[in-house]
């Protein structure tokens, strides 16, 4: 995301629902690591990009992964950001194609 780059620029979804989003995957995270998660997260990844990552996790994660290289560096929590945010634009999506559905 540039300097001056706002994440509507690049999500649909609003900031506000996009701070919703990190505080309820903050708060759901548990002490292991969900390898499910971590697999539906990499979906996502591949699917949206690091770009749409950037903005919904609203910080910089250039920095790589130990043990997959290839990955941005997740804190504990955020690929439930990731995956929820995932499926919230879909479902925005969808009501722009139909709006009776909101």
């Amino acid at each position: 995301m540039g300097k001056h780059s706002k994440p509507e620029d690049i999500t649909e979804i609003p900031e506000p629902r996009l701070v919703e989003l990190r505080r309820e995957s903050h708060t759901a995270k548990g002490p292991f690591v969900d390898p499910s998660a971590i697999a539906q997260c990499e979906r996502v990844l591949d699917r949206r990009g690091e770009t749409w990552a950037t903005a919904v996790l609203g910080r910089d994660i250039s920095r790589r992964s130990v043990a997959v290289p290839h990955r941005p560096y997740l804190n504990a929590g955020e690929e439930h950001t990731l995956i929820a945010a995932d499926q919230e634009e879909d479902l925005l999506a969808i009501a722009h194609l139909d709006p009776d559905l909101r």
